[in-house]
Order: C-alpha cells, then structure tokens, then sequence
C-alpha cells in the first residue's frame, strides 16, 4: 500500500512540475497537428483488406503499395538537399503546409478515385490508389523530417510529449476505424435457387462493410483539415506565440534587466555574497549519465536498425495479404489494423526500459525473428498455410503479426535511447527490403 501512495504521489508531482511548464491550450494545438504525420497513408492501409478483394492486383496489391511507399522515401532527402540550398523557399512552415493540404486533397480524391483502374501492358492496373499512393509517401516521408524539428525549434522540449501522443493517434485512430467498418462474412460462394427454373447454382458472397471506403477516406480528409487549422493556430494565435521559445527567452531577460537596474543597499550586497560563497562551496549536482555505447556496440545496434527497417517496414509490408487471406478476409482486417492499435503500447513499454542493455536489445531480436520467419513461412505455403481448418491458424497468424509489429517498434525505442541519429540507415533498409519484395512478389509470381 505505501509502494502504490509513494508511487501516486510520484506521479502527481511530475504531473504538476509538467504542468507549470506547459500550456494545455497549446498542448492540444500539437498533438492535433502531428496526427497528420502518416495518418493518409496509415488509413489507405488500414482499408486494404476491403482493397486487396476488389481491385485487380488482388493479393499483390500490397507489394505494389509497398514498393512504391519506399521509392517515395526521396522526397526527405531532395527536401534537406532544397533547404541546404534554398532554406528561405524550404523552410519548416511553407513544407509542413504543403505536407498537409496536398495530403487532405489526396484523401479526398482517394474517396472518389480509390478503384479506378488503367490498362496498363494489356493488364488492368489501379491506377489511381497507386498513384495516389505514392503522392501521400512523398509527403508523409517528408514529415518525418519537419514536424519533430519545427516543434524542437519553436517551442520547449515539454512540448515533444504531444508530438509523440499526436503520432501514436495517426495509427490508432484509422485502425479503429478500420474494425468499426468491419467487412462483414468473407467472401466465397453459397448456393441460390432460381424460383423460375428452381435450378441451383453458385454466386459469390460480397463484402459488405459497415460504410464505405469513400465515407472513411472523407473522414481521414477532415482529420487532416482539423491537423493543418491546429497547425495554423501554432503559427498565428497569440497564446501560442507566448509558448515559443523566443518568447520565454525575451520575457526572460526583461525580467533580468529589471532586476539589475534595481539600487542595491548594502544588506543586498553583503548577502549576497554570502550566497555566492556558499554556492560556490555545494557540490555539483549530478547530471543524468546518457547510455554509453562503445564503438563495436554501435556497429552492432545499427545492423539491428537496418535489419528491423528491412523487415518492419519493407519486406512484411508485401507479405500481408499472402500470409493472412487463406483464413479469410476478416483475419486479414484483424491482422493490419490491432497490429496498429496496440503500437502505442508498444512505446509506453519502451520508456519504462530505456537503458536496457544491448544483450537484452540482441535477445529482443532474436525472439521477434522467429515471429517473422512464421510469417513468411505462411506466406510461402499459402494458400495452404498450417492449421487451415482450426482456430489456431488465425490465431497464430493475428498474434504473429501484433508481436511483430510491436517488438519492432519496441527495439527501435530502445536502440534510439543509445543511438542519436540512424535515419538514413532506416530510410536504406526499408526501400531495399520493399523493392525485393515487390520483385519476389510481383516479377517472379512467388
């Protein structure tokens, strides 16, 4: 009982420290603003299992997407090389606006255009999703390089903690949606009597979702209004301006200018003095150690991020469909979207364990390995994976992908506690392991 009241009343002054810092007006302004990070393209995939069964690309569908997403990654590259050269034309705000109305007018054409498909090589080809696709990567991978430092720049590192909250909520909040949508029965086929013939024959079952693709890409549209109307409210509203950095500096040193220009009587001088000497004679106040990694851990922690990045974010991307749909439709929809809502969770695990060492970093990735391999042995047996006819097939292949997903993101964290900068590294991995998925998949016919 004392360990619970030591540990509320922890909490509680933490709390209030972080409350006299901050303002919660603005607080609000940037978690809305940075749920526009990767909301579009976390919501398109959010809807593939309603895609994947009726577009043309069927189960490729996926590879496609990815490939393209990691072709899309150099838009952060072409964007740092406009502001080393152009940095009154890039700068945070002018980009930040482009990432957000380009992205809310792509979700809107998503809503209309998302089936339209093209003759492409004597092949239909959606070209539209595809298209669209690419333009909400280029964007969305851009964000990955403005949001965070705008914040960084412009306001107090307090204000980090929405930036984050704000980013979980751009998975969370599409994969919620994407489960209240539902897809209803999988599809297949029953048997339906003709009452004029009364003869018998076989018609396919349809998905049928709870509302459309359109009516849930319109509502990924108004997120991202309400994400750019809180962004401006960051750049012009008057309370917000009095959060900014220059601003607490400047109202700190008026009050510094106004305490010198005050007469100081010799009582003043002499204490302060006092003050000064026994200030000198404290000891100085330990400062938290960062995590010390050696240079052999270093090159052993950014293999890991490469490898995560290879798999994570380019290879089982691709494998989704191939490794979920022999269950059904509905397994497919459980798989891609509580692997998203559970990645917030992810991240709270990852701050109470920050300074985990890098044998435990190893252990980590060694145990979501073997949940990879699982997955990319279903999908090199589908479309007769194990345990076709039992519960434990889904199962196994629902919990394979929520642990993947989790553990990856989790070994991210961890290795970010040690390691400053691996972004390019990330960016590498994943455009790799997309672009050989894509072949795998798609040139090959694995």
């Amino acid at each position: 009982m004392k360990l619970i009241e030591a540990t509320l009343a922890k909490i509680k002054s933490r709390f209030l420290a972080y409350d006299s810092k901050i303002n919660w007006i603005v607080f609000c302004f940037i978690f809305c603003f940075t749920i526009g990070a990767w909301l579009d393209i976390n919501g398109l995939w959010c809807e593939l299992p309603i895609m994947v069964a009726e577009l043309p690309e069927g189960w490729r569908l996926p590879s496609i997407l990815s490939a393209s997403t990691q072709i899309a990654q150099i838009a952060p590259f072409t964007y740092l090389i406009g502001r080393r050269f152009a940095p009154k034309v890039f700068t945070y705000v002018n980009v930040i606006y482009v990432i957000l109305s380009i992205g809310a007018l792509s979700c809107f054409l998503l809503s209309f255009f998302w089936n339209k498909t093209a003759v492409i090589f004597s092949q239909k080809h959606s070209i539209g999703l595809i298209v669209l696709n690419f333009c909400l990567a280029l964007l969305d991978g851009t964000s990955s390089v403005t949001f965070l430092p705008y914040i960084g720049t412009n306001f107090v590192k307090e204000y980090i903690i929405p930036n984050y909250i704000g980013e979980s909520l751009a998975a969370l909040i599409p994969s919620i949606l994407a489960l209240i949508q539902g897809l209803g029965q999988d599809p297949g086929c029953h048997n339906v009597t003709d009452p004029l013939t009364n003869k018998t024959s076989l018609e396919a079952i349809q998905i049928k979702p709870n509302f459309s693709v359109r009516l849930y890409f319109l509502f990924m549209f108004g997120l991202l209004c309400i994400s750019t109307i809180a962004f401006t409210l960051l750049n012009f509203s008057p309370i917000a301006k009095r959060e900014r950095k220059s601003a607490k500096i400047s109202k700190r040193s008026r009050t510094v200018s106004e305490k010198s220009e005050l007469e100081i009587s010799p009582e003043n001088a002499i204490n302060s003095q006092t003050n000064l000497t026994s200030t000198d004679q404290q000891k100085p106040v330990a400062s938290p150690v960062p995590v010390e990694t050696n240079r052999r851990e270093q090159v052993f922690l950014l293999t890991i991020i490469f490898w995560v990045s290879f798999l994570a974010y380019g290879t089982l991307p691709g494998l989704q469909s191939y490794s979920t749909l022999p269950y059904g439709n509905n397994i497919f929809n459980y798989a891609v979207n509580l692997s998203f809502v559970f990645l917030p969770f992810s991240i709270i695990f990852s701050i109470w364990s920050y300074e985990a060492s890098v044998r435990q970093i190893a252990i980590e990735f060694c145990i979501v390995l073997a949940f990879t391999f699982y997955i990319i042995f279903l999908s090199i047996s589908s479309p007769c994976p194990p345990f076709l006819g039992s519960w434990l097939g889904p199962f196994l292949t629902v919990f394979s992908w929520i642990i993947t997903q989790m553990m990856y993101m989790r070994i991210r964290c961890l290795v970010a506690a040690r390691l400053e900068r691996f972004g390019t590294l990330t960016m590498v991995g994943q455009i790799f392991g997309g672009l050989i998925i894509f072949i795998v998949v798609n040139v090959r016919q694995h």
